[in-house]
Formats: structure tokens, sequence, C-alpha cells
């Protein structure tokens, strides 16, 4: 199972939504419960999804060379990954957000 994990690089949290958007959205067409309707299940997974998606374009490599000092060493160049949203990616992730929002109330709603 760690393999399988490993293979998938779920280390961040968007990576993990991500992917439950889309089994979401593949088990709304496969197998639907009773209590929940498909088309809710869908939505709710395409809200997952934008949400991925939008921390997906926003992360950056971002690189700098570090200076030789007495305690760390001699100079290395070091790579970070950032997340750096624009404008789309914002609208991406509010639009993701309310999707989800919706859907998981319709789905507590269809519950009661």
């Amino acid at each position: 199972m760690s393999k399988l994990l490993n293979d998938f690089k779920l280390d961040k949290w968007w990576k993990i939504v991500l992917w439950l958007g889309i089994l979401s959205i593949v088990s709304s067409f496969v197998y639907t419960p009773e209590f929940i309707k498909s088309k809710n299940l869908f939505g709710l997974g395409l809200g997952l999804i934008l949400i991925g998606m939008s921390y997906l374009i926003a992360e950056k490599s971002y690189s700098w060379i570090k200076p030789s000092n007495v305690y760390t060493g001699g100079l290395a160049l070091i790579t970070q990954k950032i997340i750096k949203h624009n404008v789309l990616t914002r609208l991406i992730f509010f639009i993701g957000v309310g999707l989800m929002l919706f859907f998981i109330f319709l789905i507590v709603k269809n519950l009661i």
C-alpha cells in the first residue's frame, strides 16, 4: 500500500484533495449508494478537482544561490517549491470551494 502512495506522490494536502475529487467523480458513474444522489457526488468531486488544480497550477519552483559563510559552509544551489497564486488560480480555487460547499450542503440536506 505504501508503494502505491509513493507512486502517486501524495505529499501535499491538495494532491490528496485532487485524487479524492477524481475518485468521487468516477464513483458517481460506477457506483452510487441509495442515500447520495450521483449528481451531488459528481458536483462535490468537480469542486475538489478545481481546488486541487488551482494549487497544481500555482506551484512554482524557486531557486537561489546561498552564499558561503563560516556557519553553513560553501556555495549551494537551493531549490524550493512555493505556491504563488495569480488571479486565474484564485478564481479557480474560489469556484471550487463554492461548488464543494454547495454540494456538501445538498448531500447533507438529502440525508436529513
